[in-house]
């Protein structure tokens, strides 16, 4: 298959090649100087031990010719490294055991014009990959390559979808044009390893230093010749990395292209669409297991439960379904980004979603045949391979005793009740997920009517203003980060118009111009809601006991910006710990520490003192809390870090912040709840009368 190679895919491949060029010539000056400075070292060893023979000269003579020898070595050493990919995680499965999946494959692999996998592998994630173990050699000589497709994968696409990936997953390494990309990645890596990935030389320098004092002179040559030489190599790899990830973008766009000849571009932009909705839905079943980890409780199988969670995040985000699966498309994710900067990421190594589906529809290229079973329908055996992944997986964890498998109706049941318990109604539309109900001027809310109905108060133009407003403030914390000079870079888009650098406090300006706009119209909705729930409550004699459930969730709110401050103030003060801090200054800055320490061991005393909140926390956070309660703790003694009370000190400050998030979303839940009736009971009657 000859899939066409775009301008930019010309360009940039060719920016890539002129810097491996650059690469190969500096390295090579790098090698013949590591050469000379081994001869020269070895010539002058040998010289002084001639003119002046003697057990100290001799020494002198083997330490030059060992550090000359050191660094050439420092320079080849990539030739020997290679990458070998860990595959314990993985099964592998074969023709005889799976036809209809390796079916599918080998199509895909004749469809491409590419070699079939040596080996193929199921892994437990929503992901597909090729993989291969390479090194220095692999540039030169073919490659077996290995392919990896996620049983998670498989349970969230269609065959056809399923189809598309694996094309685009071989499309990287199917045409003669993408033979660039090997080139630069073997590269980068042999300039990695030489920068990173020095254990070996560690090694041999320890293994000196415990043979004899007399190497120290020595190992401090080697090492400042090499680092001499690392600062050459880092400069060389950032100016590498910018044109292989510019590149590695182009690479993206066209291993899309063959995939949409394969399988049409829908296909793929569907697959697109629905991976990280999927990937989300495994990871709230892997989570949920992780709660049940205590009680010795497993999955009997977590793909018929991924399933169920997809279609249950699908209904309670209103999506379609379609072929038994989630159907999302692209004003989905346009409803939750509305962002209007775009900042041409030079280090990313992938183009967006959105980029991607745009160039997908530009291709337009449709299929008469559409594989639309699900395709796990592909998997033997009813899918007992899945099962066999599932136990795998759990097969990590370690339990106190033999768990028991949970059922997928006790799952369904189990699942239901703990989403229900942490989402709020959906009657609101979500509109209170990141909205504070809490108004400063209650003076101004009186039971006046207000010419506005439920629906009109949670509609999803109310919405599309909160998304709005948090796009604007993610807009906001890029361009103060650019007027800053946090974020180098010459021009940057913002609603569709090209700026310079120095225009970005212009741009900041106009930014913080539409939030606060936003601002107040959000102040102005909530003060809405207030007054429509103040004169329904009223009308039904109930106006008391809506006022005393608006205070109650107040003085929670009160109490919980109260508590933020607290965590906001020791995980501040606890930074310096993460970089390279004068003793002194640790000293002046642990007592300052002291007062909002003592503050977090009084709150966590009076949570444990309450039973309701004590069970929040989890078994094995308990022992940390309690230790952490009775002890006054020291973090630096010695001019060392003791580790074992640090940790201990930010578990109680993670669990701290658990409970009070908990304990607040309980209260707001309690107050929105008390809204619903509100509206329920009038809704009722209206039916009566």
């Amino acid at each position: 298959m000859k899939a066409t190679v775009s301008a930019n895919f010309k360009k940039y491949a060719k920016k890539t090649i002129v810097s491996i060029a650059v690469f190969a010539v500096t390295y090579l000056f790098l090698l013949f100087f590591a050469v000379g400075v081994t001869f020269l070292f070895g010539w002058l060893g040998i010289q002084l031990f001639l003119l002046y023979p003697s057990f100290y000269t001799g020494i002198a003579c083997l330490g030059l010719m060992a550090t000359g020898l050191t660094v050439l070595f420092f320079l080849i050493k990539f030739v020997f490294a290679s990458n070998k990919i860990d595959t314990s995680h993985l099964t592998e499965i074969t023709q005889e055991e799976e036809p209809a999946l390796f079916a599918t494959i080998y199509y895909v692999a004749r469809t491409v014009e590419t070699n079939l996998p040596k080996r193929v592998f199921l892994s437990s994630d929503v992901n597909a990959a090729v993989f291969y173990n390479s090194n220095f050699w692999s540039m030169f000589l073919p490659v077996p390559k290995n392919l990896q497709i996620g049983v998670g994968l498989i349970n969230s696409t269609t065959q056809q979808e399923l189809i598309a990936i694996l094309a685009h997953e071989f499309g990287h390494f199917s045409q003669r044009s993408m033979k660039v990309g090997t080139y630069v990645y073997q590269a980068n890596q042999v300039i990695y390893n030489m920068l990173y990935r020095n254990e070996s030389l560690d090694n041999t320098f320890q293994s000196w230093a415990n043979a004899t004092g007399y190497a120290a002179p020595f190992i401090a040559i080697s090492i400042f010749i090499i680092k001499q030489i690392q600062r050459i190599l880092k400069k060389l790899y950032t100016y590498l990395n910018l044109n292989y990830m510019a590149l590695s973008r182009e690479m993206e766009f066209h291993a899309d292209e063959i995939a949409a000849h394969v399988a049409g571009s829908q296909a793929l932009a569907d697959s697109l669409l629905r991976i990280n909705f999927a990937s989300s839905a495994l990871e709230s079943v892997l989570a949920f297991y992780d709660q049940k980890t205590k009680e010795n409780i497993k999955s009997e199988n977590i793909y018929p439960e991924h399933q169920f969670v997809m279609n249950t995040f699908a209904e309670r985000h209103q999506y379609l379904i379609e072929n038994g699966l989630p159907k999302i498309d692209l004003t989905t994710i346009r409803k939750y980004n509305k962002s209007k900067l775009n900042l041409e990421n030079q280090w990313a190594s992938h183009p967006s979603d959105e980029e991607r589906i745009h160039a997908l529809s530009k291709l337009n290229i449709s299929k008469d045949k559409v594989a639309s079973d699900h395709a796990i329908l592909l998997l033997s055996q009813d899918a007992q391979i899945t099962k066999a992944i599932s136990d795998k997986l759990f097969s990590t964890i370690t339990y106190e005793s033999t768990p028991s498998a949970l059922s997928l109706s006790l799952f369904k049941e189990s699942f239901t009740a703990e989403f229900r318990k942490h989402q709020f109604d959906p009657m609101f539309n979500d509109f209170y997920d990141n909205n504070e109900p809490i108004l400063t001027d209650l003076a101004d809310n009186n039971e006046k009517e207000i010419d506005l109905t439920f629906e009109d108060l949670f509609s999803n133009q109310k919405m599309d203003m909160l998304y709005t407003y948090a796009s604007a403030q993610s807009d906001k914390f890029m361009v103060e980060a650019i007027v800053e000079g946090n974020i180098d870079l010459k021009t940057f888009d913002y609603d569709g118009i090209k700026y310079n650098k120095k225009d970005a406090p212009q741009v900041l300006e106009q930014i913080n111009h539409e939030v606060t706009t936003l601002q107040d119209q959000i102040k102005e909705s909530n003060k809405q809601v207030y007054s429509y729930f103040l004169n329904l409550a009223t009308h039904q004699n109930r106006k008391d006991e809506f006022l005393r459930h608006y205070q109650e969730y107040a003085t929670a709110h009160e109490k919980h910006q109260e508590q933020l401050r607290l965590h906001n103030q020791l995980c501040e003060g606890t930074q310096f710990i993460f970089v390279t801090t004068p003793f002194e200054e640790i000293s002046d800055k642990l007592k300052a520490l002291q007062e909002p320490v003592s503050l977090l061991r009084k709150k966590l005393t009076h949570v444990l003192e309450q039973p309701d909140l004590r069970l929040q926390f989890s078994a094995e956070a308990l022992p940390s809390i309690q230790k952490f309660i009775d002890n006054e703790l020291v973090y630096f003694e010695a001019n060392e870090y003791i580790s074992e009370n640090l940790e201990v000190l930010f578990t109680n400050i993670n669990e701290y912040r658990v409970i009070i998030d908990n304990t607040y979303f309980t209260s707001k839940k309690n107050y929105l709840q008390s809204l619903i009736k509100l509206e329920k009971n009038i809704d009722m009657l209206s039916t009566v009368s």
